[in-house]
Order: structure tokens, then sequence, then C-alpha cells
């Protein structure tokens, strides 16, 4: 995180306990009751533990549990409740892929706080404002966390220099740039991604022999060749030289081999072979590259034509 944001992270964080002791303040705790908020300390403890990418997903339940606790405990103060809900909405929002289902989360237990005063009896004079106000907040989070997705995918695209103007492909650059938000993804709990090199075997020999003119057209042909063959959702670019590089979204280490292979038959028919290194992300994206690499390398040396995988 850059300096503003770990400004914001640590205001957010500054403001959980300071909230948590006014209510305090404003109504000490009897009996028991004390364990039930050293449970709920702990709990924030542990999530501010996890750092800023992990602690979301157990802010969203917890958080959730400790309004519910509060709510019943306040009696007809009840509605206070709604200054906080939409910290436990943005977090859903943050915690989870875009509509998941553990991105509804904020929309369940917003649910429950608008349900509970009802179960339990309460005033219910501003029930109306608090259940219109709830939906509000849900609807504008979901839009929020939406409009955030498709601001990083236009401003993505729209950096410069990320296509090879020879291929039209994603260029070395937009694929690393394409990997860190996979790996952003992965952080959030999806599936590992695969990462596969491509190296076209003996491409210097149809330069020298052919000419550059035919070589470039060969580059083309493979890159359209790559993306028609591919799965939906995966990326094609061009890592450099005769290499290509295919990002492969949720994809384990057999899944990607079988993937690998059968862009290997299929260059055949293109009268060309290729060599493929695969690899999985494993937390690390330098490790990924070198993986990759290496496995890239293992083919070559083992005859061309081939796919390895770096273990």
């Amino acid at each position: 995180m850059d300096r503003m944001a770990r400004l914001l992270y640590g205001v957010a964080w500054l403001g959980l306990p300071l909230a948590m002791a006014l209510q305090l303040f404003s109504l000490p705790l009897e009996g028991p009751l004390f364990w039930a908020y050293a449970l709920f300390a702990l709990l924030f403890l542990a999530a501010l533990k996890r750092g800023p990418r992990g602690a979301p997903r157990l802010l969203v339940h917890t958080l959730g549990a400790y309004l519910l606790f509060e709510m019943a405990r306040v009696g007809d103060s009840w509605p206070l409740v709604g200054f906080f809900s939409p910290a436990l909405y943005l977090l859903a929002g943050l915690a989870y892929p875009p509509w998941s289902l553990g991105h509804l989360l904020g929309a369940f237990w917003g649910g429950v706080l608008v349900l509970t005063p009802l179960l339990l009896g309460r005033n219910l004079d501003f029930w109306p404002h608090f259940a219109v106000s709830q939906m509000i907040l849900v609807g504008l989070t979901f839009l929020l966390v939406r409009f955030r997705e498709l601001h990083g995918q236009m401003r993505f695209w729209r950096e410069q220099a990320l296509t090879c103007p020879l291929t039209g492909l994603p260029n070395r650059r937009a694929l690393e740039m394409a990997m860190e938000r996979e790996a952003a993804r992965v952080e959030r709990g999806e599936a590992p991604f695969a990462l596969v090199l491509l190296d076209l075997d003996d491409f210097k020999q149809v330069n020298d022999t052919y000419g550059h003119q035919e070589g470039d057209r060969l580059l083309k042909e493979v890159a359209q060749y790559l993306v028609a063959h591919v799965r939906q959702g995966d990326l094609v670019g061009r890592w450099g030289g005769e290499e290509f590089a295919l990002l492969l979204p949720r994809t384990r280490g057999e899944e990607a081999m079988q993937v690998a292979e059968r862009i290997r038959e299929g260059l055949k028919r293109l009268g060309i072979t290729g060599s493929l290194g695969v690899a999985v992300y494993e937390g690390d994206l330098k490790d990924l590259f070198q993986k990759a690499d290496r496995a890239l390398y293992l083919a070559k040396e083992g005859g061309k034509d081939r796919v390895e995988r770096s273990l």
C-alpha cells in the first residue's frame, strides 16, 4: 500500500476501538456480557493480524455479529446500529469477488439487522427509515464495487504501450499487470492460476531461410491461432521475440498441462512446432516467472516440441 492507503487503513482500524469505547461509555456492560465483548475484541485483533488482504473476510462476520449483539443490547436505541452498517457492506464488497455468493453476505447481514427489531419487539418508530436506508446502502455498495472493477479494467487497457504492434496481442507488461490482478484474486481466496510460456522451435531458421516478412506472417498466424484455441477467460500475449505467454485463470497444474498439450499439437497444423513450459502460481509472481522459464528450458533441452512443468 502507498502512504495514503496506509493512513486510511490506520484510521479505519482506529475507529473500531473508539466506537466500542463509546458504546461501553454510554451503556456499560453487565454480568457475562463482558465475555462477549472480550470475544469480539479477540476476533477483531485476529483480523488485524491478517493484514489488509486477509482481514475483510473475518471482519464481515465478526462485525455483523457485533452489530447484531449491540442491537439486542441497547434496547430502543437500536437505530444507532445504522451508523455502522455501511462498514459491513463495504467489507463484504472488498472481501469477495464481485457478484459471488460471498459478496452477498453484506446483503444477508443487512437483512438480519432489518428483521431483528421486529423479532425482538423493539420500538418501531424509525424502523421503516432504517429498513429503506439499508436497502439503499447495500445497492450503492454493490454499484461502487462494480464501478471499481470496471474502472480498473478500463485503466488497465488504456495504459500506454500494452499491446504488441505486430500481433495485436497484449505485450509482456500487460501480461504482468494481468498476473498481478490474478494474484490479488488468489489472495481473496479464488483458485490459483497458471502461466504457460511458448517458444517457437527453430524460428530463427524461418527468418534466415524465408526472410523476416515470412517470419512476421508466421508470428501473426500463431497469435491468431492461440487466441482462437484457448478457453474463454484465458489471456494470450506476446512475451517477446518468438515467445508467447498464456495466462490461465482458475487453473491448476494438470489442467494447465492439458491446455498446453492441446496447443502444442495444434501448432503442427501451422507447419511449426513449439516448446512449452508450465507453472502454477503459489504466492510469488517472481517465482512463477522463474518456474515457467525453467520449465521452458527443460522442454528445449529435452528435444523441443514438448511440454514440461516446473514443480
